[in-house]
């Protein structure tokens, strides 16, 4: 009787096993390389790339090149492939169909990176709705223009210093990181991060949280359709310039560092908490922090805001 309890319990349990759906998972291959670049004259690289991370890393070269890994990553599930993961003669199949070339005309340096889909359908009679992203990591001079066309993926910036950079995203999360240069960043979906920046800076978010530490700036504007805005500022500098926050649905909170010099305007319908004296009028408040002529706009149409000393 207890060996036939045994057996039927053990049964379940197969039973159970059987029915638990399998979680995705990921295969990933990578490739390096190098890219030479020709006559460089310091001016501007631009990354055009479809469903693709892209990491940029400022460097100091002698050999005036850029460094690239080309990563790609498969999400799959066994359930639904008789035939299992993804070979690696498929991954080299993407790698060969993936045109990546540097194009240099006169005074502007083209790195471009675009997947065709002939892979995709090798891919797709394989693994049923499967997953790509392509990442690149690349490393470029100081003192350039970065333009980053992207259509879905993350971006990652970090280590320039000089020169400007600018992006344009589709869906992804986007961070800056040690960076002094001159930020235009736009962005459809995702979360926008700058830590230890310093530069004048422009974002525009439609959805998703945006967290700024920035240690000098003197003027900037900040937009968000929905999602929290939270920035940390440690000087401005400048006279009579304008800057902008601008949450549409969202939390604010501005985090006032010491040398932060400016007269502070708040629109909300919401409430408002601040560790300085404010003056009320109808739906505005004003705080004025020795503002020589500098003016921080913030406006919240649905939260709260909230301004804090940091010092």
């Amino acid at each position: 009787m207890k060996l036939k309890l045994i057996t039927i319990l053990l049964a379940i349990l197969c039973m159970l096993v059987s029915c638990t759906p399998q979680k995705p998972k990921t295969k990933e291959y990578s490739q390096e390389g190098r890219w030479m670049v020709l006559d460089y004259k310091g001016k501007a690289f631009i990354l055009d790339c479809d469903s693709s991370s892209i990491i940029i890393r400022g460097k100091v070269t002698s050999d005036i090149t850029v460094r690239y890994v080309k990563k790609v990553i498969w999400t799959y599930n066994e359930t639904i492939s008789n035939t299992g993961e993804p070979d690696e003669k498929e991954a080299q199949k993407i790698f060969d169909d993936m045109d990546a070339s540097i194009e240099n005309e006169v005074d502007r340096v083209y790195v471009k990176a675009r997947a065709y889909g002939t892979a995709e359908a090798v891919l797709a009679n394989k693994v049923s709705n499967p997953k790509r992203e392509f990442e690149f990591e690349v490393f470029l001079p100081q003192d350039c223009k970065i333009v980053v066309q992207n259509n879905s993926g993350n971006v990652s910036v970090s280590d320039i210093k000089g020169g400007s950079v600018y992006i344009v995203n589709g869906v992804g999360n986007i961070a800056v990181t040690n960076t002094y240069a001159p930020l235009d960043i736009k962005n459809g979906e995702g979360d926008v991060k700058l830590d230890y920046v310093s530069g004048n800076f422009l974002i525009n978010n439609g959805k998703g949280n945006i967290n700024l530490k920035i240690e000098k700036t003197s003027s900037f504007k900040v937009s968000t359709t929905k999602g929290n805005i939270t920035v940390k500022i440690e000087k401005i500098s400048g006279y009579g310039n304008l800057s902008i926050v601008n949450a549409g649905e969202g939390d604010v909170t501005f985090d006032v560092g010491k040398d932060v010099k400016a007269k502070i305007k708040v629109l909300t319908q919401g409430k408002i908490k601040s560790d300085f004296d404010f003056i009320k009028t109808g739906n505005s408040y004003y705080i004025d922090l020795d503002s020589g002529g500098n003016t921080i706009e913030i406006t919240n149409l649905k939260g709260f805001v909230r301004i804090y000393k940091n010092y």
